[in-house]
């Protein structure tokens, strides 16, 4: 064989097992290298290999069908990112006009409706609310400049909590809302229409971060506590998982994690495809740590316990069942994208550095 030949064979080779530009199941965001200052979106295979250089962003989440990039372009001289959605074949791009907040955009299941945080503040800089944006995303990027974020919670005294989850059917949203400026731990986790915001149900006092399958709604629910710590009476929020039936008709407490010194409690972060497990955190004062939950019952697992400025953040359960993905780092440098078994066996790094990562439900690193 020639060497012209093998050339031609590895390229071809590579040209197969690279992702394709039309869809992706993971992407994640790569710091800046050295001497530079622009960090880029990274399209990959499942398992972190023959990464692809998008566009430069600095946050970015894959649509379910794999088939769109949200993605955000923050610099310090803005006082709010720049929100865009790309489709991957074509490469169209369209700026969303609205003022989302540095963080994750949300899909909806059918990759046609994205959530975001929104905030407004007064003259003199100070916030006067959280609100949520909710834009309906076109079948077809061409042509289009901009998609409008519409006011689904309007932002001025109120107080949306970070984390939405819709419906399997993408009909309805769920989120958690209080009067901003409350003290409370949490507000109630209502369920609306995303048609109309104003035909919410609570379905869950003092609950947020919802996480919702077909199996239903595991959600935190958080409770104002007083503990003492190195003898000082020290105010704290304390953590159970809740689950609520498909129907939204029941609710269960799936945790009962007895918290002491500064830990918080658990909380949800993803379904196993069957229902028979919630994968989540263990959270406190400078402590993430991962766990299993299993349903129903609520027997903790624990896969990794963070301290000392080192993070365990869980992300997402593969699309068979059997391996956890999730990032390990700290506060200051970007993390490393990992997974491992059930029991936090067989641990892989997919990736060595990055600031964050999506995938699709598809995913099966």
């Amino acid at each position: 064989m020639t060497r012209r030949t093998m050339l031609v064979l590895v390229a071809g080779i590579a040209a197969v097992s690279a992702p394709t530009i039309a869809t992706a199941t993971m992407v994640y965001v790569a710091p800046p290298a050295k001497g530079s200052s622009t960090s880029w979106v990274m399209l990959a295979n499942d398992d972190g290999s023959n990464a692809v250089k998008v566009v430069a962003g600095t946050a970015a989440s894959i649509s379910p069908d794999g088939a769109r990039l949200a993605y955000q372009v923050w610099s310090p001289k803005q006082d709010n990112p720049t929100s865009n959605v790309r489709d991957l074949a074509s490469g169209a791009t369209a700026v969303l006009d609205g003022t989302c907040q540095p963080g994750v955009l949300t899909w909806s299941p059918d990759s046609t409706l994205l959530a975001c945080a929104t905030q407004t503040a007064n003259a003199k800089g100070f916030v006067t609310g959280n609100g949520l944006g909710l834009a309906q995303i076109p079948a077809s990027l061409e042509g289009v400049p901009s998609i409008p974020v519409g006011n689904y919670i309007p932002a001025p005294g109120n107080a949306v909590a970070y984390g939405v989850a819709f419906s399997p059917d993408s009909t309805q949203i769920a989120f958690s809302l209080m009067k901003f400026g409350s003290h409370a731990a949490a507000g109630p986790l209502y369920v609306a229409p995303v048609a109309n915001a104003t035909a919410r149900t609570a379905v869950l006092a003092r609950a947020a971060a919802p996480v919702w399958s077909t199996s239903g709604i595991a959600a935190m629910q958080s409770t104002n506590v007083t503990v003492t710590f190195n003898g000082a009476r020290t105010p704290m929020v304390h953590t159970q998982i809740w689950t609520i039936s498909p129907s939204l008709s029941s609710k269960k407490q799936l945790t009962h994690y007895k918290a002491s010194g500064l830990m918080a409690g658990p909380g949800p972060v993803a379904w196993s495809p069957s229902g028979n497990m919630v994968f989540g955190f263990i959270g406190g004062q400078d402590h993430l740590g991962m766990a299993t939950f299993r349903v129903p019952g609520g027997a903790m697992t624990t896969l990794f316990s963070s301290g000392s400025g080192s993070l365990q953040t869980a992300l997402a359960v593969s699309a068979d069942g059997k391996r956890l993905l999730y990032t390990a780092g700290s506060e200051d440098t970007p993390a490393a994208i990992k997974t491992t078994s059930l029991t936090g066996r067989g641990t892989r790094t997919l990736v060595s550095r990055a600031l964050t990562v999506s995938v699709t439900p598809n995913w099966n690193g």
